[in-house]
């Protein structure tokens, strides 16, 4: 059974890939999560034109990604959080939140999927690797510092 996939799908597909799949496999996982569609004519045809506008849009992202990846590499955010009276914090320090301080201080928009990390619990330093497209990676530094 042909289907087009909404998602990406870790070692399975990337969105808007078009793949046979056995219809039981389709019917009970990939349907009820919204993770695919049944492909017709008419939205092979959308997706292979979705795909082609893409695939501009990534080589213009990928000639722009190692002049972002200059701005980032070695770059330091510092970020300040509450801390317990045995210095440990209270909440951890989250993508989401090292996301909104790149763009703050570094003036640099990226999406979650560029952070590869898991969630901060202790005060200090952390390198945190940032995949860019087109293979192109960064490591950022991010201190946090009791406040």
């Amino acid at each position: 059974m042909k289907v087009i996939f909404v998602k990406d799908i870790p070692g399975i597909a990337r969105k808007n890939d078009i793949k046979n799949v056995k219809p039981g496999y389709y019917h009970n996982y990939l349907l009820p999560r919204g993770m695919a569609v049944s492909a017709t004519d008419k939205l092979i045809t959308a997706t292979e034109a979705k795909r082609a506008a893409e695939g501009l849009r990534l080589e213009e992202l990928a000639k722009n990604a190692a002049e972002i990846a200059k701005k980032l590499e070695g770059a330091k955010l510092i970020l300040k959080h509450k801390v317990t009276s045995k210095g440990k914090l209270y909440a951890a320090v989250t993508e989401k939140e090292i996301l909104e301080a790149i763009k703050k201080d570094l003036k640099v928009e990226l999406a979650k999927d560029n952070l590869k990390m898991k969630p901060i619990k202790k005060v200090g330093e952390e390198e945190i690797g940032i995949h860019l497209p087109g293979d192109v990676t960064a490591k950022l530094i991010v201190m946090i510092e009791a406040q």
